[in-house]
Formats: C-alpha cells, structure tokens, sequence
C-alpha cells in the first residue's frame, strides 16, 4: 500500500484554483509565447547560418524555457527566504514547518505556494538555469558548445526584450522607486486598482531594460554574427554587456540589498490617484547591491574572463585548402 502524503493547505489551493474559474490568458502569457516564437524563427536560421545542425533547435528552445521558469523560480525563493523561513515560537521548527505546510506560515509566503504560484520569477535564475539546461543537453549529444552557444545569442537578447515588455504590460513589481520627474516612456504611474503603488510616478524599469536588450539583439543579429569572431565571443561579450545593462538599471529598482550598506530607506504614504494613501519610498530607493547586482558583477567578470583568457576579439583565420 501506498502511502499518501498529505502537504497541510494543498487540497484548499486546489480546490480554490479549481472553483476560481479560467480568467483567461494573461498578456505576459502572450508575450511569453511570441518570444518564444521569434526565437524558434531565428535560432535555427542562425544554426544553418554556421553549418550547425538546426535540428537540435527545438530541444535547445524548450529546455532553455523549462530551465528559465524552474531558475526563475528558485532564484524568488532565495529572495525571499528569510520570510518564507522565519523563526517563530509554537511551530514545529524554522525549516520543517514551511516544508510541511503549502502556504507557509500564517501572513508569510509560504514555499510551496511561492514555487507554484503564477507570479514572483527572478530573471537571472531562469538566465542561469536556462544555460545550465542546455549545456548539458549539448554536452549529452557531444555538441560544440561555444559555437552553439554563439547561435543562441540574438535569440536570447530578443526573447528578454519581449519578455520584459510582458513584465510591464502584467503590472509586475520590477517598477522603479518613486520619481517627480515626468518624461514619456521612461515614468509610468499604476492604475489606482493595481496592487502596487498606485499613483506614484516611477521610473519604467521594465521597458528601459526592453529598449537596452533590443538594441542588443539589432547589435549581434546585423552585425556581430557576421564578424567571424572567435568561438563564444558573442557570449563573452553578452554577459559583459547584459550584465552592465542590469547593473546600471538595478540602481533605479525597488529591490531589498543583500547587504546593506546604509539604512534601508523610509516609507510613507503618498496620496494615491483617487484620494486614497499608499505606502511607498519617500526618496531614493538603493542601499547596497541587490541579489541581481551580484549576479551581475558575476557575470561581467566571468564575460571579461573569457574574453581575454581566449582573446576573443580576435577572429578566425579563414581556412585555406
């Protein structure tokens, strides 16, 4: 006989989810799903571009994007984990009770909850997850990794762009800290029913990103690619410049510092945009570098690594008979 194991709160978030009824698909839903078009219309055009076996597209797609959610998911559950795993008298310990319990412990999130909800994704989980999946997919099948790896680059600064537009359209807490200034595009206010600030200017962190990343892809699809650069030169040079990208846009996000290097900043209620108050920043935002900004400087030094460890701004001797 089997044993069932019953996870206390699981049954009523089914239950909740089942009889909440289909509200129908989300705009980040849509823009996921045309990102991932674009890139199954690029990548493999790219791969026979360089006498690569454009077969191996599709796998290189799908694990890319299992490994984005599954990362992006992770990565949430590192940044919030010092609510999911709280030190609270009455329960059966700090760790074993958020294990043993779907939602968590009461007014937290809780780990599972978090982990199988439809929101909180952390980019450079599913950044990290999503190379790490098919790497091993190439290293299983005895692929040239550099070279691949080169292909996937137009696609992958492509599907960021689109899929941070789907981050701003879906009302996503990557907003910036509050601002007086006014300029179109780059300050956005919430709808008053937005379950973030609502009438608050911020900086439009989520299409500034956008705009970066298209100018990425327009950079290695018209002009890198055809450099004949070394091998995981367009890679190199994608870390270095996604990471600096993210670094810089960081300093403008609402994000809790690892470690703090002053107080964290003070919050107040500023008048929303029908009479009512929110709680927001009162002033600029940043205290010490984020879980991002880490990550970040990570891979800019990782990029730099490379490139100069195989000098890859140098490009391959043309091959004589």
């Amino acid at each position: 006989m089997y044993k069932v194991i019953d996870i206390p709160g699981l049954v009523p978030f089914v239950q909740k989810y089942i009889s909440s009824g289909w509200e129908g698909i989300s705009t980040f839903s849509i823009l996921v799903v045309i990102a991932f078009l674009a890139a199954s219309y690029f990548l493999p055009k790219e791969l026979e571009r360089k006498h690569l076996d454009p077969a191996h597209a599709d796998w290189l797609l799908i694990l890319g994007v299992f490994g984005t959610f599954v990362g992006a998911k992770v990565f949430f559950i590192f940044e919030i984990w010092d609510q999911v795993f709280v030190d609270t008298p009455g329960f059966d310990g700090k760790y074993l009770y958020p294990l043993t319990h779907f939602d968590g412990f009461p007014g937290r999130p809780g780990l599972w909850s978090s982990l199988f909800s439809g929101s909180g994704l952390v980019f450079y989980g599913g950044f990290l997850f999503g190379i790490l999946f098919i790497s091993l997919y190439m290293i299983q099948n005895k692929l040239d990794i550099k070279a691949y790896l080169d292909a996937t680059i137009p696609s992958m600064a492509l599907g960021y762009a689109i899929g941070r537009l789907g981050c701003f359209v879906s009302g996503d807490g990557c907003y910036g800290f509050a601002t007086h200034a006014d300029i179109p595009v780059l300050t956005f206010t919430y709808w008053p029913t937005s379950a973030v600030p609502s009438g608050v200017p911020v900086w439009n962190t989520p299409v500034m990103e956008s705009f970066v990343s298209f100018l990425f892809f327009i950079y290695f699809q018209k002009w890198a690619r055809f450099q004949n650069f070394k091998k995981f030169s367009l890679g190199a040079q994608y870390l270095i410049l996604h990471g600096l990208a993210r670094l810089g846009i960081e300093f403008l996000r609402v994000n809790k510092a690892v470690i703090p290097f002053i107080d964290p900043p003070i919050q107040s209620n500023i008048p929303g945009a029908t009479g009512e108050t929110t709680t927001f920043l009162n002033g600029y935002y940043w205290h010490g570098f984020s879980q991002s900004q880490y990550v970040s400087i990570a891979i800019i030094l990782v990029g730099i690594y490379f490139l100069v460890k195989w000098k890859l701004w140098e490009k391959e001797q043309p091959v004589t008979a």
